[in-house]
């Protein structure tokens, strides 16, 4: 047995009400995101979370690994998206993992694993540690088509996508780690964005 259903569509008042209560949520929801993203301390500066370092605040010859520190990421990820695993030390070609006569501090480099995250650890003479933290996703994810890349999201050739960060700081790294803990002095160096 049928019935009939009649739909009758909400008066245009009722309707307006709806499309502006929609419209302010949108509106209020993204200023909120907006303002999570891209707030400022009271200086002017870029605010950062709990123990980050703005790349400007660091010295010169930590600003410049740092930029070497992202040339070579750049080659292991170049690496890994085409054969499916990360180079050895020995195999990326491109400072800071090859000879500097500029680098005062000497660091020689190592190669750490630990499941889905992987270190390449520089250790200097004298100076900070620097550790370049790379966290893939666990075998069988699927890639997210909506995923974004950023100063800490990579995307590789085979569309894995990469969480990162470069971390400064003076303790040992005995096994490959996520991210060093805030509370032994270790900083996340971040690019000072307007």
């Amino acid at each position: 047995m049928a019935h009939t259903v009649i739909v009758r569509s909400p008066s245009p008042l009722r309707e307006t009400g709806l499309v502006v209560r929609i419209g302010f949520h949108v509106l209020l929801w993204t200023a909120i995101v907006m303002g999570a993203t891209h707030r400022t301390s009271l200086t002017g500066e870029p605010a950062t979370a709990i123990g980050d370092v703005g790349f400007r605040a660091l010295p010169g010859d930590l600003q410049r690994m740092y930029r070497r520190c992202l040339d070579g990421l750049a080659e292991a990820e170049a690496i890994r998206g085409e054969r499916g695993t990360w180079p050895e030390v020995g195999e990326l070609h491109v400072p800071p993992f090859t000879p500097d006569p500029i680098d005062r501090a000497h660091y020689r480099w190592a190669l750490l694993r630990d499941g889905t995250a992987i270190n390449y650890v520089g250790v200097p003479e004298t100076g900070p540690t620097l550790v370049i933290a790379i966290l893939e996703p666990a075998p069988g994810t699927v890639p997210d088509p909506t995923a974004y890349t950023d100063e800490q999201h990579h995307r590789l050739a085979d569309r894995t996508m990469l969480h990162v960060a470069i971390w400064e700081g003076t303790k040992p790294v005995p096994t490959a780690m996520i991210a060093p803990a805030i509370e032994d002095g270790w900083q996340r160096i971040t690019r000072d964005a307007p």
